[in-house]
């Protein structure tokens, strides 16, 4: 009931649309009971060869009837499933919101083929809790009270058959749909994101499956996933299959009553003749307003089931505590003070860490790979909370700064830089969207781009593909220098601008980036040693800790571990 409730209160600002739906929807049933009731009167009627004046009243309602049908499932159509994708638009909106603040801290226990899987699976699978579940029991609830009103004027009898009818099709039979399948539906969205997120992930890794001949291995559990997926629908469709069977058996079984209750009234003079067609047939057009009532408790399971995995996501807690919305900081000065920090799963991975980076000043962090550095990185900009500790910008406690505003004081160059499936030029202007044509080209040269975005056959226009797979990791790099220089944030955090690229590019890229540090205030984060003869101060981490501290030249003559780390490196 808890997610029932979740959904309904998301759903409200479309509610004036989905009321307009659900009473085209009772008109269309009303039309075609109408349609059925004045057809079969007119029949009846004719046969007793009475005057054409006679029967005006029954040729106008049929043809009435027939239009209004018609028009009424043709607005009912159209309004309904306005009111559908207005709720999946809302739903998509509401997500995104909410899963926005828990990016990355949050986020990295799913799978990035689960939150694809409840981004577009589970939100579209909610387009059925409207259509199949919310409206059909307000429409047939409103059909009944119309039958009855209709049926009151020939026979309480008629009265108690239609409820006890529309009970059995409308109430009991999904009941016990409910209970055959009462695990089919949660079972069956979970099936389905297993298989989508196993298909993301070996689409993403498809080099490495075919790298490793395992390419076999991996159909075969795709194609088992598939067969289980394949398998709850065959069940379901199964039970679905039987509930409208049993369905159409309680229509004609209470179209068999009905005669049985109506004739001996005909008989007795009690009902006119002609009206006995017209209630039968009445009764029957009814059961188009409670026969989908059955399918509508699958549909019920199936969007709980989706709604809670949604749920579950933009639930979990969010890594920051909640902070105020303060101004930006008067300057660009950051202190980090006797900072330490511990993750949930991993345990402490910086400890007692100390420094200052004043304007203008160029600090590098160095150490071997675990020592803390990327953690660092995190919580400078803000995306996990901290509780040892202090991190200071302008002489302001981080915790009372908005985070937004934070990171809008960065421009980051990542170790893992991700281009998206679009233009260079769009990929560029992520940074900086209103960016000029003259900031654009100045960014571009300063990366050292302008030579490899000549070479390309539309320019900037030119796409890059899935996650820029055409493009080396040393064109990728200067992508994102790029859009660090666009941003032209008053810090430029640098965050293993190098990782994975051959000496040559390595030495390219550490070039492009002595150029772009001058005169900007600089956290360079790093395994390499390349490049830092420039550096302020240099901080070695080893385990969490600061081990070493000073310009390179002095680090040099200690002979600590920087000095080892050197050594190897020049090997």
């Amino acid at each position: 009931m808890k997610t029932f409730l979740k959904l309904i209160q998301i759903m409200l600002p479309v509610w004036p649309t989905m009321l307009l739906a659900a009473c085209l929807g009772w008109l269309t049933i009303a039309a075609n009971v109408g349609l059925m009731v004045t057809s079969a009167l007119l029949i009846a009627t004719a046969a007793l060869h009475p005057s054409i004046a006679e029967l005006s009243v029954a040729i106008v309602g049929v043809r009435f009837f027939g239009v209004a049908r018609a028009a009424f499932r043709y607005l009912e159509r159209y309004v309904s499933h306005d009111a559908t994708f207005r709720i999946l638009s809302q739903m998509r909106v509401w997500f995104y919101r909410q899963l926005e603040p828990l990016a990355p801290a949050q986020l990295q226990s799913w799978q990035s083929g689960e939150l694809f899987s409840a981004i577009v699976g589970d939100v579209e699978t909610l387009k059925d809790f409207y259509l199949r579940v919310i409206a059909p029991p307000v429409v047939a609830f409103l059909i009944l009270i119309g039958m009855l009103l209709f049926l009151k004027s020939f026979s309480s009898g008629l009265m108690v058959l239609l409820i006890i009818a529309f009970v059995a099709a409308g109430i009991l039979l999904p009941v016990a749909v409910r209970y055959i399948n009462r695990n089919s539906g949660h079972e069956l969205v979970a099936a389905r994101t297993e298989l989508k997120a196993y298909l993301v992930d070996t689409v993403n890794g498809m080099a490495e499956l075919a790298a490793f001949d395992r390419k076999q291995q991996q159909l075969e559990a795709i194609c088992q996933l598939n067969g289980k997926v394949l398998g709850l629908q065959g069940r379901v469709a199964t039970v679905n299959s039987v509930s409208d069977a049993a369905g159409n058996l309680i229509m004609n079984g209470t179209l068999w009553l009905a005669l049985c209750l109506v004739i001996p009234l005909v008989y007795s003079g009690q009902i006119e003749g002609v009206y006995l067609a017209a209630i039968v047939l009445g009764i029957q057009s009814s059961f188009e307003a409670v026969l989908p009532l059955p399918i509508a408790m699958h549909y019920w399971h199936e969007s709980l089931a989706a709604a809670r995995r949604l749920f579950q996501i933009v639930e979990t807690p969010a890594a920051l505590k909640s902070t105020s919305s303060l101004i930006l900081p008067p300057t660009a000065a950051v202190a980090v003070k006797h900072l330490s920090f511990e993750y949930d799963s991993w345990g402490t991975v910086l400890q007692d860490i100390s420094f200052n980076l004043p304007v203008g000043k160029r600090i590098a962090i160095v150490g071997p790979s675990g020592a803390g550095k990327s953690t660092i990185v995190n919580l400078l900009l803000r995306f996990w909370d901290f509780e040892h500790g202090a991190i200071l910008m302008g002489g302001q406690d981080y915790r009372n700064l908005d985070a937004e505003a934070i990171r809008q004081m960065f421009s980051v160059v990542s170790q893992q830089t991700h281009i998206f499936n679009a233009t260079v030029r769009d990929n560029l202007l992520i940074a900086h969207p209103e960016a000029s044509e003259q900031e654009l080209a100045r960014a571009i040269q300063d990366a050292a781009l302008e030579e490899f975005i000549h070479s390309l056959p539309q320019g900037l226009d030119t796409a890059v593909g899935h996650n820029g797979q055409a493009l080396s990791g040393g064109q990728r790099q200067r992508i994102a220098i790029a859009r660090a220089l666009l941003k032209n944030a008053p810090i430029l955090l640098l965050d293993e601008p190098t990782v994975g690229l051959d000496a040559v590019t390595e030495q390219q890229i550490m070039q492009a980036v002595q150029k772009i540090m001058q005169g900007r205030t600089t956290l360079l984060i790093s395994h390499s040693l390349t490049g830092l003869e420039s550096m302020d101060d240099i901080l070695v981490l080893d385990q969490g800790r600061v081990v070493e501290r000073g310009t390179f030249a002095e680090l040099i003559n200690k002979q600590g571990l920087f000095a080892q780390l050197r050594k190897f490196q020049k090997v």
